[in-house]
């Protein structure tokens, strides 16, 4: 934690011995050609998992939307992170074909 934060001498961070998978809880990513609002969840979505951020003003300016920031942070996600994304992306796109 950084000094300034309520827990800083008494707890710590540390990475997982063991691998977790983060669940997506109303169980999809968004499309890309959805609404507005959902494309606001999912580049929100994208950004919570996939760029590092202590607080949410490290993923989006106040004066901004949740795409504005996507598009501006969009290159700071990795490759094989952007390959998970597609991944995500098609698996959405299936489940929406079959329903």
């Amino acid at each position: 934690f950084l000094p300034d934060h309520p827990h800083h001498s008494t707890h710590l961070v540390r990475k997982r011995v063991r691998w977790v998978v983060p669940v997506i809880l109303n169980n999809r990513l968004p499309r890309e050609d959805s609404s507005p609002e959902e494309r606001e969840i999912r580049c929100r979505t994208i950004l919570t998992l996939f760029v590092p951020w202590r607080t949410p003003a490290d993923l989006k300016r106040p004066d901004e939307t949740w795409n504005d920031a996507y598009a501006r942070s969009v290159a700071e996600i990795a490759p094989a992170h952007r390959a998970i994304i597609e991944n995500m992306t098609v698996l959405t796109e299936c489940k929406d074909a079959r329903d």
